[in-house]
């Protein structure tokens, strides 16, 4: 029988890449990291895939599990407590079915009160996907109801939430990007306004500029020239974050043969822009409103529409898009829902611990911080993770809401691009983390002969480009799908 790292060289035509390999001196054993297995051929191939050039320095973690067999098959710094990244959003989702259910509805709701002055109020209740069209069917809903004779102030409900727009150990100078966006129980868009850039009609033109949707809450700076055919774009889009405004600047110049330029950037005090885009797609439909204001809803002010999104479909775009605002949302509802309001990121923390604890999954040296893994605060371990998994696969009841909503790889998600014509493809199904000098990967794969595994892969302090480290997780991920436990 063939050892294993040779029968999986010849299942992907990649391999251990040469470029990968570990260096060492004709002859020379290389320096490996000690791992932990029963199978030797299994263990070997794994380890052939962990490159010296690459571990050390930065540190590594693999856990692989058996389901089928309720057996551990590899181990290196399993136990060892490591930042997840966006892994973390796998406790949130667990957490979440399990506490509020796939069924939970995100619902955001619209009262009106006709005492003086008459008040159109949007009760924010953490809803991460509602979207300027949500704000446009409520507004056309009121136009038809609400009297027409009134001048109405647009109030915000934000009590669904504490007042914290930031998570725990959040780094101060990830503004504007997305995916560090303020969070609030009022949110559009995601907290984000989209830019689309485009050249002007001949060189040395101002480009041209949309904000989306358009709106008076941002305002617009825009020093973006046309450049000269051939040229490279140097476009750069931000915000004049460090003042806590809202002014989108536009700089650099974009040359004629590139159509557009789109990105997106987070936008400062959300709750007030939803309030302003509500406003104006009320007005847009005929309703006179006056003033924004932040207010509660009175006792028996008559329910006018809502929006609503089941938290199946939410969990759907978090773990396929890894969405911060997503998580954290998530969060802060299981807070709200559980122990009252204001819901906060430390109440929802704790229930995610109890859940773990109730699943039989050790929670004493882990840390939870947040529920999207931006926070520096996080610490887990690959032992920690595969326990989850391995849980989680005994919840029927909530189990298939958790695995579809995991992305796939080479089809969906995060990993859509990864692993495509190999024996992963189609089949494992996992979570990726990222962030400056952290990368992992943990979920689930079947082998060659139908075996069901859980593996986590945690990685970190690497001061290089993330590229290598994921295409060592890939490699491993191969591996297992092309694996037959005859050959371990």
């Amino acid at each position: 029988m063939r050892p294993l790292a040779v029968v999986f060289c010849a299942l992907v035509a990649a391999g251990c890449a040469p470029a990968l390999q570990p260096q060492h001196g004709a002859g020379e054993p290389a320096a490996r990291i000690p791992s932990t297995s029963r199978y030797p051929h299994l263990q070997h191939a794994i380890d052939d895939c962990l490159p010296d050039s690459l571990f050390p320095p930065s540190n590594a973690a693999v856990r692989v599990v058996s389901l089928t067999r309720g057996e551990p098959l590899y181990d290196l710094n399993g136990a060892l407590a490591f930042n997840p990244a966006s892994n973390e959003k796998l406790f949130t989702s667990a957490c979440a079915l399990d506490v509020l259910g796939a069924s939970h509805v995100f619902r955001t709701r619209v009262f009106a009160d006709t005492a003086s002055p008459p008040r159109i109020i949007i009760r924010g209740a953490g809803d991460p996907l509602l979207n300027t069209r949500n704000l446009d069917t409520l507004a056309a809903v009121l136009r038809a109801t609400l009297p027409r004779e009134s001048t109405w102030t647009v109030a915000g409900d934000l009590t669904f939430f504490d007042d914290l727009p930031r998570g725990p150990g959040w780094a101060w100078d990830d503004e504007p990007d997305p995916t560090a966006m303020f969070i609030s129980p009022l949110s559009l868009n995601s907290n984000t306004v989209g830019v689309t850039v485009r050249p002007g009609g001949k060189t040395g033109d101002s480009a041209r500029v949309e904000i989306d949707p358009p709106t008076s809450y941002v305002g617009l700076d825009n020093e973006a020239v046309t450049d000269t055919a051939g040229a490279r774009s140097t476009i750069d889009v931000s915000r004049n974050w460090r003042e806590h405004l809202n002014t989108i600047t536009v700089k650099g110049k974009i040359p004629p043969q590139d159509t557009a330029e789109t990105t997106t950037i987070s936008v400062a005090d959300p709750h007030w822009y939803a309030l302003t885009v509500f406003r104006e797609k009320l007005e847009a439909w005929g309703v006179r409103c006056s003033g924004l204001i932040l207010d509660t809803v009175p006792h028996g002010a008559p329910e006018f529409g809502s929006c609503e999104h089941r938290l199946d479909s939410v969990l759907v775009f978090m773990n396929n898009e890894s969405d911060n605002l997503s998580a954290e949302n998530i969060l802060k509802t299981i807070a709200a829902e559980k122990t009252g309001l204001p819901g906060s990121t430390a109440g929802g923390a704790g229930f995610v611990k109890l859940f773990l604890a109730a699943a039989g999954v050790d929670t004493t040296t882990i840390v939870i911080a947040d529920g999207s893994g931006v926070s520096r605060y996080n610490l887990t371990t690959a032992g920690t993770i595969t326990a989850l998994l391995g849980a989680m696969k005994k919840r029927s009841d909530i189990f298939p809401a958790w695995y579809a909503s995991l992305p796939v790889a080479g089809k969906s998600g995060t990993i859509a691009r990864r692993m495509r014509g190999t024996p992963a493809e189609g089949n494992l199904r996992a979570k990726t983390g990222t962030l400056e000098g952290v990368s992992s990967l943990s979920g689930y794969v079947t082998t060659a002969d139908g075996e069901e595994l859980a593996f986590s892969i945690l990685m970190q302090n690497y001061p290089s480009h993330a590229g290598a480290y994921r295409r060592v997780q890939d490699r491993i991920g191969e591996l297992l799908a092309g694996v037959r436990r005859g050959e371990f």
